[in-house]
């Protein structure tokens, strides 16, 4: 991972001549977005660990409550305007499902499945475009909340848990204009991979 971390920085740092030398017509400023990401890094375990759904018998080490069974890809939706030359501020909402495996003394009862939501402002910085703009490489940062909505079982969830989330997308790639399918890779809560469409005008 580490090494990867590094390639992509230094692809990241040979592209800044490019970016200077072709700057981004603002002429479609406004962007729109759709898209599917695929292994989500969700933090659903330790949103259960934090709202302390967990109770283990001092006697008997009986486990009870809820252990995360992995989750879904997430459906993202998003927003953004185009400041300058090469940056974008906006906001995204994402929405998947993480697999619950409910325990009571050690005995495994079902597996639920409980829904994520998130909700982040944005970040774009374009670094590298062809010079009629249908080929472009982009970074992008995502700050925001997610929200755990609320499992009942035997009083160990009601309602809802929120905790702080992100997404890092270091490498991003983009072809055509106006509508454009992208691809971004990174890590967070809007997948290690996700591939969409984007409208600009």
């Amino acid at each position: 991972m580490k090494k990867l971390l590094f390639a992509l920085l230094a692809l990241f740092l040979l592209s800044l001549p490019m970016r200077a030398q072709q700057p981004f017509r603002l002429d479609h400023p406004n962007e729109i977005s759709t898209s599917y990401g695929f292994s989500v890094i969700s933090f659903g375990v330790s949103m259960i660990d934090k709202a302390n759904l967990q109770y283990v018998d001092p006697k008997t080490g009986a486990y009870t409550g809820l252990r995360s069974g992995g989750t879904r890809g997430v459906l993202n939706i998003g927003y953004s305007r185009q400041l300058n030359n090469c940056i974008s501020v906006g906001g995204s909402f994402g929405f998947n499902q993480v697999g619950l495996n409910a325990f009571v003394y050690n005995a495994k009862l079902s597996l639920a499945k409980s829904n994520i939501y998130s909700l982040m402002g944005t970040a774009k910085f374009d670094w590298f475009h062809t010079p009629h703009e249908v080929f472009c490489m982009y970074s992008k940062l995502g700050l925001g909340v997610m929200v755990l909505q609320g499992v009942v079982l035997q009083g160990l969830l009601n309602g809802a848990v929120a905790a702080p989330t992100f997404q890092a997308s270091f490498v991003c790639l983009e072809v055509g204009k106006p509508v454009s399918g992208f691809m971004e890779l990174g890590l967070g809560m809007q997948g290690i991979a996700q591939v969409g469409v984007r409208a600009r005008f």
